[in-house]
């Protein structure tokens, strides 16, 4: 079997990556299985887990979702944060406690105070986490070949679309993770059009106006691509 999590520390955050299918293997044995993607949602019950993952309000809550793939890719995206908060505390996993906020977005509960994101996409599930600041964003994709003037039409800017019209997946997938991240750390997801955000000679813009709050990091690791928006304390004068 594969290995379930990876985890790992860049730039000072940590990072867990989970392999979905083999973390359905080891936490819900025989009761999900291949085809997960097109199935409705089920209502799970804690006794179904190998092991304690879930909070009772966190299994509600999961229990809300339709499609079983929305309910697999939020147990892999809270799995991933409660490993690395395991990590840092020794708590059981029942006892991390992983809420979503006014925005959608995934925050820990008000007891821990770490900044959390989540991504997903094909089978993995990544989680960052920074014991430093308060907002912190990641995104992911799987490294596949992609429609590249599609998603250069869909989320470039004119500029962008210009500067990247010949680069290959790798690349065009890399700047989308970081647009992403950014809308990540921000809280807004995708109700801004990413074209207003641009990464152009290794700088990041908003409305044409560079961005220097945050800093970005880029990643390839295993089968993925991935970004990570975090705050660049020197420029906020907290360094």
């Amino acid at each position: 079997m594969q290995q379930i999590n990876l985890l790992f520390r860049e730039q000072g955050i940590d990072f867990c990556l989970v392999h979905i299918p083999a973390m359905l293997e080891a936490l819900l044995p025989q009761i999900v299985g291949p085809g997960y993607q097109t199935r409705p949602g089920c209502q799970f019950r804690l006794d179904q887990f190998a092991q304690p993952v879930l909070s009772p309000a966190e299994l509600n809550g999961l229990n809300q979702l339709f499609a079983l793939k929305k309910q697999v890719e939020r147990l892999a995206g809270r799995w991933a944060v409660k490993n690395l908060v395991m990590q840092e505390t020794g708590l059981s996993p029942d006892a991390v406690e992983i809420h979503n906020d006014h925005s959608g977005a995934p925050v820990l509960a008000p007891s821990f105070n770490y900044a959390i994101s989540i991504s997903h996409s094909g089978d993995y599930a990544l989680a960052a986490l920074c014991k430093k600041a308060h907002a912190i964003g990641v995104d992911m994709e799987t490294v596949i070949p992609v429609d590249i003037p599609a998603l250069l039409h869909a989320g470039f800017s004119n500029n962008e679309q210009r500067a990247y019209a010949g680069a290959d997946f790798e690349t065009i997938l890399k700047i989308w993770t970081i647009k992403e991240a950014l809308l990540k750390y921000r809280r807004t997801g995708l109700k801004n059009s990413a074209k207003k955000i641009e990464w152009l000679n290794d700088m990041l813009y908003e409305n044409h106006a560079s961005i220097d709050d945050v800093l970005v990091k880029s990643y390839q690791r295993d089968k993925i691509v991935f970004s990570v928006v975090f705050p660049n304390l020197q420029a906020t004068g907290m360094g």
